[in-house]
């Protein structure tokens, strides 16, 4: 018995020593039809097993999850299924040669050892002239616990205080997305200028409980109602004025949420759509696509054939599993057997989560033309992922119908969804420029929020 244990720990040692090779971070550089797409992987071994994230700052990734991570016979094998993606690469020297593979196509990929560094100059540095507390609190309808980090500037009374709302997917507190930190930058910003902000992980993301991928705005605007009742009650803030900045989706979520809840102080619409929610993901592929020089007649075959998707996720009020059988049959009849019933699928995957699902049925109008408290929609006429033109149309109409003299829309040259100064706003240029957010909006939105509130 002292044998087997003995060789059982021996082999245990053997094991830790042997994958300590690939532990740590590296990067590499996947070259497809002309374009250069960065790759970093962190591999860790918390204890027995290799986990695996993954970034693509160019394709907006940061820390997506690896499902498994083998390293056997010098040879790593890191899969990831949601993106239908798998890396297997041989060791040797010091890198990892081998391929990337999504669906079935291998593309060469030589991992070497180093962390994936951009420059990015406005990412904040401590030390700060405000104070940081990590904080939890409870979505008690949810039972679920959100954790964010609450920034409060120094020697101010009961400074005002804004709750960021982020955008679509999985975000996490800081909004790390194509190698940025959107929201840290916002955060620090208004917090060196006087004004407080809590900013949270999503449900599901980082220290925050739940599940991301059953949510959809009702969800979000639930967390985001929780983290207003949070400030309301704690004895730092509780006598603030409490405001929100919600920036893409979280630009649908903030109005809501300002139309119902008399705690709202103000609103901050940052990239917020006016438009229903299946007219802005048609207008959104439209305008992508001929950034990319894609055909007139690929677009329109496009549009048509997700205008007929969309069509029947709005007019389902089922369950998210019935609306996406709804689809995949809709899509299977429409597009024939000359499609791959794979290839249905994968696009009916993709537009029907629930948060896809909800933002196609959104109505931003309803809500913005319903708020009372000051209200102020930032756009860039360069975003195409929210079109400025008719969103900011919308908007002015929603604001003009609902007759509140403190509301107001403005759209910035050269600006794109992120607010970086650009030139073609295309999402090609997110990762590539250095600039996190233009200087001259975060001054905008901190002697807006100043104005609209007591000091």
């Amino acid at each position: 018995m002292r044998t087997l244990i003995i060789l059982a720990v021996t082999c245990l040692t053997g094991f830790i020593s042997h994958a300590q090779i690939v532990t740590g971070d590296w990067k590499g550089t996947v070259n497809f039809q002309g374009q250069s797409i960065d790759f970093a992987f962190h591999i860790t071994q918390p204890q027995d097993s290799l986990h695996t994230t993954m970034d693509i700052p160019s394709q907006g990734l940061t820390g997506g999850k690896a499902a498994n991570t083998t390293y056997t016979n010098d040879t790593l094998k890191v899969d990831f299924p949601q993106f239908k993606m798998r890396y297997i690469g041989v060791t040797k020297n010091d890198s990892i040669q081998g391929n990337l593979i999504q669906n079935n196509f291998p593309v060469p990929l030589t991992l070497v050892k180093g962390a994936l560094v951009l420059n990015r100059p406005q990412q904040p540095k401590a030390p700060f002239n405000y104070d940081v507390q990590e904080v939890t609190f409870k979505n008690k309808e949810e039972n679920i616990t959100l954790a964010g980090t609450l920034t409060l500037p120094k020697d101010i009374k009961n400074p005002p205080i804004a709750v960021i709302i982020s955008g679509s997917g999985p975000q996490n507190r800081d909004g790390d997305m194509f190698g940025h930190s959107l929201y840290y930058v916002l955060a620090d910003y208004l917090s060196s200028n006087g004004i407080g902000v809590l900013r949270y992980d999503e449900r599901g993301v980082g220290a925050s409980t739940g599940t991301f991928e059953t949510a959809g705005i009702a969800q979000f605007t639930s967390d985001a109602t929780a983290a207003i009742a949070y400030l309301k009650k704690y004895k730092k803030t509780k006598y603030s004025q409490v405001g929100l900045i919600g920036h893409s989706i979280g630009g649908i979520i903030a109005p809501q949420i300002a139309a119902l809840s008399p705690d709202v102080a103000f609103t901050v619409m940052l990239a917020g759509p006016g438009i229903p929610g299946n007219e802005l993901m048609l207008s959104q592929k439209e305008a992508m696509e001929r950034l990319m020089n894609i055909p007139e007649a690929q677009i329109k075959q496009g549009q048509d054939l997700l205008g007929y998707a969309y069509d029947v996720i709005i007019q389902n009020d089922g369950t998210n599993a019935a609306i996406k059988d709804a689809v995949n049959l809709a899509l299977k009849e429409k597009l024939g057997p000359m499609v791959p019933i794979q290839q249905v699928e994968a696009i009916t995957d993709q537009i029907t989560t629930p948060e896809i699902v909800s933002l196609l049925k959104a109505t931003p109008a309803s809500y913005l033309s319903a708020i009372k408290s000051p209200v102020i929609a930032l756009n860039g006429k360069k975003d195409f992922q929210v079109p400025y033109v008719q969103n900011i149309a919308a908007i002015k109409e929603a604001f003009a119908a609902g007759n509140n003299e403190n509301a107001r829309t403005v759209a910035f040259d050269d600006l794109n969804h992120l607010f970086q100064e650009c030139t073609t706003g295309a999402l090609s240029e997110y990762s590539e420029i250095e600039q996190t957010m233009a200087p001259k909006v975060l001054a905008f939105i901190t002697k807006w929020i100043k104005e609209h509130t007591n000091d």
